[in-house]
């Protein structure tokens, strides 16, 4: 396939998925055009998409046991997978050890805003995030990847950057949100300061935040609660062994 083919191909998938939350990550990974697809059948429309750059996997219907294992080969056998509540039974069948967790997808009512972000907030750059000592080494690798796509908002104490938000996955309406915050200041406010701060930021955009918490997380469910969101979709999420 040539690179104008395949780049054709992404875009028509990507336009043939609504944009809403559960087709949030898969359509982001589409239409970026950073993304590879495997065992592709149009009727009925059925593929599993792979994001090199962090490994996540989409399941979009029930591909045949070949596709699955394509990905998971060029995942090394790491990652996160992604399935639609009625095909979960078949990607737990051909992702043998990966754990299944059900996740909410929760959305801000149309019109609602979260609380004001406050002075403490601001954008950080990559060479001040690698300045900082305190952020552990994966966080940092973490954040210099996402700044390739997305701006990245951090509050502060001390002087010093202790919380981190910014868009996971991006579509025309929709933007996926990652938060970090270092562990000594967790559960503290610091999370919904900077979470406020991007909210107010890509609604300027015409973009509306979609929060996706796994079930057993119930400390991200919460705060996602007393932010206004509401949750709308669920879909299941698989981890590879050891993750």
């Amino acid at each position: 396939m040539s690179e104008w083919d395949r780049h054709a191909t992404l875009a028509r998938l990507a336009a043939a998925l609504p944009d809403i939350p559960r087709w949030l990550e898969t359509r982001s990974m589409l239409l970026l055009d950073d993304a590879e697809v495997f065992g592709l059948e149009e009727e009925p429309l059925t593929f599993i998409a792979r994001n090199p750059s962090d490994h996540l996997i989409s399941v979009v219907g029930k591909p045949a046991a070949e596709a699955f294992q394509e990905a998971v080969y060029r995942n090394d056998g790491e990652g996160v997978a992604l399935a639609q509540l009625g095909d979960e039974e078949h990607a737990a069948a051909n992702l043998p050890g990966w754990r299944m967790e059900p996740a909410t997808l929760h959305l801000l009512p149309e019109g609602s805003s979260c609380p004001p972000a406050d002075d403490a907030v601001r954008l950080i750059s990559v060479a001040e995030i690698m300045a900082q000592e305190a952020i552990p080494a994966a966080l940092k690798d973490e954040l210099r990847s996402a700044a390739l796509y997305s701006d990245i908002a951090a509050t502060f104490a001390d002087g010093r950057p202790i919380s981190f938000c910014y868009c996971a996955s991006v579509t025309e309406g929709l933007w996926d949100i990652s938060i970090d915050t270092l562990e000594p200041y967790r559960r503290q406010g610091h999370a919904a300061k900077v979470v406020s701060f991007m909210v107010q930021r890509l609604a300027a955009e015409g973009k509306r935040p979609v929060w996706g918490a796994e079930e057993s997380n119930e400390a991200s469910m919460a705060l996602a609660r007393k932010l206004g969101f509401e949750p709308v979709e669920r879909l299941v999420v698989f981890h590879a062994p050891g993750e």
